[in-house]
């Protein structure tokens, strides 16, 4: 595994696990399932895209949109895994634990991604 995706791997699970701590603090227990399936979903979606995007050998950038495309959509579908999760199955995974578990993971990832191409 490269030193990138092994960052984004520990940045990925850091931040899932302090997710989760957030989230049982404000909703309790139950919601434990759905910060750490979303915070697992974002991290997995990360490296995978990462994987993706450094096989084309372009870098994601306005300038080479088609690339950075890919990130945004590949994120997209996290959101979509979402709210169809949710959806199917709104007792496991409660809509602002499983949001909180996606979008507390999927940002601090972000930022890394950011600090990575430079």
């Amino acid at each position: 595994m490269a030193a990138s995706q092994r960052a984004r791997l520990l940045v990925g699970l850091g931040s899932t696990g302090l997710v989760m701590g957030i989230a049982a603090m404000i909703w309790g227990r139950p919601a434990l399932t759905g910060a750490a399936t979303f915070g697992l979903v974002a991290t997995g979606i990360q490296i995978l895209a990462a994987r993706v995007m450094a096989r084309t050998g372009v870098t994601p950038s306005l300038d080479n949109l088609r690339v950075y495309g890919m990130g945004v959509l590949f994120r997209l579908t996290g959101v979509i895994i979402l709210g169809v999760t949710v959806a199917l199955d709104r007792t496991t995974f409660a809509p602002l634990a499983s949001a909180t578990g996606y979008l507390g993971t999927v940002l601090p990832l972000l930022y890394l991604e950011t600090r990575l191409s430079r």
